[in-house]
């Protein structure tokens, strides 16, 4: 028996759900001693590696000539959106980093109406403000955020706006499974120096860089996706917000960082702005369950 429209989209928002929680655990992984590029270069090529196996075996890997373009731009626009979100790690703390590239998503339900047609009411623009003043909190001095840090930090954020507002229409209309592939063949061509390098330099790190690519990446990505065709840009912005919220308690609980009441309250302030930007969003426009991966 087929699943309900409803049932579908609850299953869709609860994977998202245990995704961001996961994502934010990522930052365990970044170390100093590896570079950013390697840990990027070879996340996205063991991702690749595992889904193009998948897809082959699936029978799922084709893309119209037409959304060939848009598929290298995502690509593309991943590379660049995961190598800034690496170095900006190392050169503040998850705290601000997550704090500032999660205004992305909010700038990203705001754009949703205008780019996406998706309907979005003025609460999407009350959220943006809350986040703002939220990562004012976070960055202020002495919150150990660095000029650098935040101007990298705050460039992965506008990626990450980009890459959903460039990859719900493609993800309704390919797929899950073929966007989350393509995007990241694409980007493992991208960083391929990188990876040659990683391979020559960095093989100790092997375990580091399986569990990034096959799993955070690879897998996480078809989650992603599958989930994003079927819910509107915005609903999927508020999930996504559970990230940053997890990152800091994962840096605080291994990373040893630890975070002082304001710079808390101004992760709390994002997180909420996240949620008031959903408010007024129809989920008319999540895409039914006659969709498959």
């Amino acid at each position: 028996m087929p699943l309900t429209n409803r049932t579908n989209r609850v299953i869709a928002v609860g994977s998202l759900a245990l995704l961001a929680i996961a994502w934010g655990a990522i930052p365990l992984f970044v170390r100093a001693e590896v570079p950013a590029s390697h840990l990027v270069a070879m996340r996205v090529t063991l991702g690749a590696v595992v889904l193009v196996l998948f897809s082959i075996a699936t029978r799922r890997f084709t893309i119209p000539r037409r959304r060939w373009r848009g598929v290298i731009l995502l690509g593309t626009v991943l590379a660049a959106h995961w190598l800034s979100f690496f170095v900006a790690l190392n050169l503040t703390t998850v705290a601000v980093t997550l704090a500032i590239l999660y205004v992305g998503p909010v700038l990203a339900a705001v754009l949703s109406g205008p780019i996406l047609h998706e309907r979005v009411n003025r609460a999407a623009f009350i959220g943006l403000a809350v986040a703002v003043v939220g990562t004012l909190f976070v960055i202020r001095p002495g919150s150990g955020a660095t000029m650098a840090g935040v101007a990298v930090a705050g460039l992965s954020g506008t990626l990450l706006a980009v890459i959903m507002l460039l990859g719900k229409p493609l993800a309704a209309d390919l797929g899950g499974l073929v966007v989350a592939t393509w995007e990241l063949v694409v980007a493992s061509i991208v960083l391929l120096p990188f990876t040659v390098q990683a391979v020559r330099e960095s093989g100790e790190y092997w375990p580091q860089f399986l569990i990034l690519g096959a799993l955070f990446t690879g897998l996480a990505g078809v989650v992603y996706w599958t989930s994003m065709r079927r819910l509107p840009v915005a609903v999927v912005s508020v999930i996504m917000y559970l990230e940053p919220a997890s990152a800091v308690v994962w840096a605080a609980l291994f990373l040893g960082e630890h975070p002082d009441p304001l710079t808390w309250l101004g992760v709390v302030l994002v997180v909420a702005a996240g949620t008031i930007a959903t408010r007024g969003v129809h989920d008319e426009e999540a895409v039914g369950v006659s969709e498959t991966l």
